[in-house]
């Protein structure tokens, strides 16, 4: 048992470990935009984030980042990742509103960025709740392999469910001392993904590790254009907490799940065949679904 380890997995005012990212703060943020006929579409990979915490420990790992903006979109940050041979992924990284089905929320957003970006998946990325704290603690990981909405239960799409069950290879906790807190990647969470008007079913479903509010707009976006998706998020607290979270935990789990999501697009070779999104496939797929 790791000293502390019951007491952070139940408690948030347990004192956090340190991280070793140093975020940047808004201040630090382009403050101009490039043209948007100057940015190189389409990308790779969309990081999709609610939180000026999440959205920020994504932009952390992002090189040679850069701001553009489209009428549809919004500002849309540009930045690639990749390995030490120079082979590099097109990233791009937009917030939404919190909840799914709000105006500016995961599936308005999602839509709108698939059409506009053309990515070969979309990753929803920060932090979550966790439902059980025999089985997660404060700072772990939690990938989705099953999603849980208020009207479905999904696995991840294909090429995502073989790619996540080695998400945590390699990977490394971003903390000064990551031996004396053994964060850990749940490579096969169930996360429940529900509005905020709705957190009273969590007993409803006792599988589920994790809750959080984006990944089922996300998921519906993705399934209508048939484009991979996937939940990345750390644990914050836990639901059944009466205090507020604490916040240093909060960039904890936010710089967590960042950082396992840069450890898999580091690796660039496994992307290299999964198709962008294409619109006009996705139509005649849509056109022939429904005159069948």
């Amino acid at each position: 048992m790791i000293p502390g380890e019951n007491m952070s997995a139940q408690n948030s005012n347990a004192s956090p470990p340190e991280l070793n990212v140093t975020l940047p703060l808004m201040s630090d943020l382009p403050e101009t935009s490039f043209a948007w006929s100057n940015v190189e579409l389409p990308v790779d990979i969309l990081l999709l984030t609610a939180e000026d915490c999440e959205f920020l420990s994504c932009f952390a790992y992002l090189k040679e980042p850069f701001k553009s903006y489209h009428i549809s979109s919004g500002y849309v940050y540009f930045g690639c990742m990749g390995d030490d041979q120079g082979k590099k992924m097109k990233i791009a990284l937009m917030r939404c509103s919190k909840g799914p089905d709000v105006p500016g929320g995961s599936l308005s957003v999602s839509k709108d960025a698939i059409l506009l970006l053309r990515p070969k998946a979309i990753f929803s990325v920060g932090a979550c709740s966790g439902l059980n704290s025999k089985k997660v603690k404060l700072g772990d990981v939690v990938v989705s392999a099953k999603l849980i909405t208020a009207a479905h239960k999904t696995p991840p799409s294909r090429d995502i469910g073989n790619l996540i069950k080695h998400v945590a290879d390699g990977w490394k906790a971003p903390l000064q001392n990551a031996d004396e807190y053994a964060a850990k990647v749940h490579c096969d969470g169930v996360v429940l993904s529900i509005s905020e008007g709705k957190k009273d079913i969590t007993g409803q479903h006792p599988e589920a590790i994790a809750v959080e509010m984006e990944g089922g707009g996300v998921y519906a976006a993705a399934h209508d254009f048939k484009t991979e998706w996937v939940v990345v998020k750390g644990i914050k607290d836990f639901a059944d907490e009466t205090q507020s979270p604490c916040k240093k935990w909060k960039q904890i789990a936010c710089v967590m799940a960042a950082s396992v999501v840069a450890n898999i697009l580091n690796d660039p070779v496994i992307f290299q065949d999964w198709p962008h999104f294409n619109a006009g496939i996705s139509s005649c797929l849509n056109v022939l679904f429904l005159q069948g």
